[in-house]
């Protein structure tokens, strides 16, 4: 790394490009327009927050913060398949906001300052390149940009993934490259690996990007300033610095948990869990035969961005390069590709295509120097970017409504389950839906979890677990739950709203003998019928109220009416849920 921020420092004798350093080069029409694209983009943030739908992810972070509010210790104590830090520092806004059906919305709007900050690390990135002028339009049309919008949106640790990269590029690009430089680069950097272990593709496109530039550049004049530098040992000490302000936080991390013994807890969850080979493209596709083709076509076209910017070149071609390793990375190796995963692309994509939509070539008279350059001051240049941003503008409704209430089914089964349940119950759902509950069996049942339980790496305990831990409340969609546990559920369930509680729906057998049943799960039941409360008899007693009853079977002979009956866990009952009662429906 260090060698390539060195290759960073171009020629002070190639004046052929005049990027713009300040923004009075804005007249006042483009200043308002920049001005009003920015209020549009983050004025659509807080309806969106309601609009767009939620995606499993944001539950399953949300349950492991609110986990760090009760003390209990990720891995160790709940679940998660990513790295820590996010989630850390998540738990006080989680814990200042409480068990409210709210919470979702609310850490959404709480990603709104790590959205900008994101947006600010890409203005740093094209004013160092090309000006202000381009650092701003390059905010205006990375924030607008859908995937970045609206995955942008989303409270998950992507967002802040994606801010800590930007930023350390833009620190890295900042200016004269020096080991304080790097090691506070590093800094950020080794903040993205606490974040989320995908850091380890933008390393390696980092060192791609470093290497290619440092082929590929001219080597920098001597710094008449110090005579007796070292190229080498100058870059060795970047480098070095680099690395020791990338250990930091991940060793501080280590450390933390080591102290506490869950430190195996950590790479088992975070590490192995999501290493399954022949999960996505591992052994099912060759494309990572395109890697080395395509990575060298990028630096066929790094080498042509040095020539025709001689000035800003090492620069351009060194975020060309790292924006286009990333993504190749991304569509080739890594296993599993998903919209957030392009959270650290799109601010540095816009750069250069800000930079490109606003190039102007000047001639040796316009630059008032020798030969040709580039210059991004040119007025009329701002009708191209400004018409990518009206229709990136246009396409965000078109892609969600604005309107919609996306938000609403999610907030519906966080309002349930809190009526349904108190803090001590457990509760079993995918991967925390029920967000403030435990649940009873360990593993969050996402894509990896699910691919181990189906090559027999993970065995499905989920019915022993929820007997084990009484749980009497389950999410009532089967979709995602394993075969065993879903056969489980629809037995020993019934749904009263969004929600599974414990019991069984009563059906007579043959003749007119009483309705038999089996339970698994001990607790506290009530029989009701669509009326209310049922009397009769149960096991061979007057049934005069709610009653705990043992796993095994039972009998229920009721005093009046031929059903339907259904015996269903007493709590549910006493708090106005009921399996005869439709979904929507007021009881």
């Amino acid at each position: 790394m260090g060698d390539g921020a060195a290759a960073l420092e171009t020629s002070a004798t190639a004046p052929a490009i005049r990027p713009s350093v300040a923004t009075g080069v804005l007249r006042p029409a483009e200043r308002f327009t920049l001005l009003a694209l920015g209020a549009a983009m983050l004025g659509l943030r807080l309806p969106y927050a309601f609009a767009y739908p939620f995606d499993s992810d944001e539950p399953q972070h949300l349950h492991v913060a609110w986990a760090w509010t009760r003390g209990l210790l990720q891995y160790r104590d709940v679940f998660d398949n990513h790295a820590p830090l996010f989630h850390m520092l998540s738990a006080p806004l989680v814990g200042l906001f409480g068990e409210t059906p709210r919470i979702l919305v609310l850490m959404r709007l709480a990603m709104i300052p790590l959205f900008a900050l994101t947006l600010w690390g890409s203005f740093l990135l094209g004013r160092s390149l090309f000006g202000a002028r381009v650092g701003l339009w390059s905010a205006v049309i990375c924030g607008l940009s859908p995937t970045f919008f609206f995955k942008g949106l989303e409270y998950r640790a992507d967002v802040l993934w994606a801010a800590l990269w930007v930023l350390a590029i833009a620190v890295l690009c900042g200016g004269e490259v020096r080991p304080r430089r790097t090691f506070c680069g590093g800094l950020l950097i080794g903040a993205c690996l606490a974040v989320s272990l995908k850091t380890t593709m933008l390393l390696l496109a980092l060192a791609i990007a470093s290497a290619g530039v440092l082929a590929l550049a001219p080597r920098p004049a001597r710094d008449p300033r110090r005579p007796h530098a070292s190229p080498a040992r100058d870059r060795a000490a970047c480098a070095a610095s680099a690395l020791g302000g990338i250990a930091v936080l991940p060793l501080a991390i280590v450390l933390y948990f080591a102290a506490r013994g869950a430190l195996p807890d950590l790479v088992r969850d975070a590490v192995l869990h999501n290493t399954v080979p022949g999960v996505g493209i591992w052994g099912k596709s060759s494309r990572h035969l395109l890697t080395l083709p395509i990575l060298a076509l990028l630096l066929v076209a790094a080498r042509a961005i040095l020539r025709r910017f001689p000035g800003q070149g090492a620069r351009a071609a060194f975020l060309f390069l790292l924006a286009g390793s990333q993504y190749v990375l991304l569509s080739t190796l890594w296993p599993v590709h998903t919209r957030q995963d392009l959270l650290p692309f799109y601010p540095l994509l816009t750069v250069l295509l800000a930079g490109l939509l606003l190039a102007r070539r000047e001639a040796a008279g316009e630059q008032g120097g020798g030969g040709s350059g580039w210059s991004w001051t040119a007025p009329r240049a701002a009708i191209l970017p400004l018409a990518l941003a009206v229709l990136e503008l246009l396409v965000l409704p078109a892609l969600s409504p604005i309107t919609a209430r996306g938000t609403a089914a999610e907030e519906r089964l966080i309002a349930e389950v809190l009526a349904l349940t108190g803090p001590d119950d457990y509760v079993l759902d995918l991967k925390g839906q029920a967000v403030f509950r435990n649940r009873p069996y360990y593993y969050a049942l996402e894509k990896m979890t699910l691919e181990r339980m189906a090559r027999g790496l993970i065995e499905d305990t989920i019915p022993e677990r929820c007997v084990a831990t009484r749980t009497c409340v389950a999410q009532a969609s089967l979709g995602g739950f394993p075969p065993r546990a879903r056969r489980f559920l629809e037995e020993n369930y019934v749904v009263v709203g969004a929600w599974r509680v414990a019991g069984r729906m009563l059906e007579r057998g043959t003749g007119a003998g009483p309705f038999e049943f089996d339970l698994a799960i001990e607790a506290r039941y009530a029989i009701v019928d669509a009326r209310g409360p049922a009397g009769g008899i149960l096991d061979g007693r007057p049934y005069d109220g709610p009653r705990e009853l043992l796993p095994g079977r039972h009998a229920f002979v009721p005093e009046e009416g031929t059903g339907p009956f259904a015996v269903v866990w007493s709590q549910a009952i006493e708090r106005g849920f009921s399996p005869f009662v439709r979904e929507g429906e007021v009881p």
